[in-house]
């Protein structure tokens, strides 16, 4: 991601003020597999609220984004609930995933293919990963987002090697979207 992928995400998110309203399907779609404790790398989240969430839930969130506006909301609306989480500004094309194992990693709504092999390399042994992305039927309805951010029907399982399949399903959901959702466990 060069810098203008990080120019029109902080445009976005300056526009919208605080981020998103709300959060994606993943806090719903991981609950039944979480730890109780723990920390969670959420991949690209700093314009949703899942941060929150998760860090409600006692977890030691923390979120990498290559949007600093995202990142200094996602705190922000965890500050407003004296709920402490960290943040890594990093562009995920470019530079290195955060040294450590993770007990969780999220991802929603972000699309790089190469990525995922790496996340599990950063998942701690037993840990857990859940993706919610949107599929090319989406386009079906939506415009949004175009053909290189969606996945191909079935493509999302396979994206994610060495782990074990606790969920995964494609449907439309209740956002309007047509939405991959996957939920695995390191080996």
């Amino acid at each position: 991601m060069a810098v203008g992928d990080r120019n029109r995400w902080n445009g976005k998110w300056a526009e919208t003020g605080r981020g998103t309203s709300h959060g994606s399907a993943l806090a719903d779609l991981v609950h039944p597999w979480l730890p109780p404790s723990g920390s969670l790398l959420d991949i690209a989240g700093g314009g949703s609220s899942d941060s929150l969430h998760f860090a409600r839930l006692g977890l030691d969130v923390t979120v990498a984004d290559v949007s600093d506006v995202g990142l200094i909301q996602a705190t922000q609306r965890c500050l407003a609930e004296d709920i402490m989480i960290s943040t890594i500004e990093i562009d995920l094309e470019t530079e290195p995933l955060p040294t450590g194992l993770w007990e969780v990693i999220t991802v929603a709504n972000y699309l790089q293919r190469d990525l995922f092999e790496s996340l599990i390399d950063h998942l701690a042994e037993y840990g857990v990963i859940g993706v919610v992305i949107a599929t090319e039927t989406n386009l079906e309805r939506n415009e949004k987002p175009s053909r290189s951010f969606l996945l191909d029907s079935g493509e999302l399982p396979a994206l994610v090697p060495g782990v074990e399949t606790l969920h995964f399903s494609e449907s439309w959901r209740d956002n309007g979207r047509h939405e991959a959702h996957f939920v695995g466990r390191r080996r």
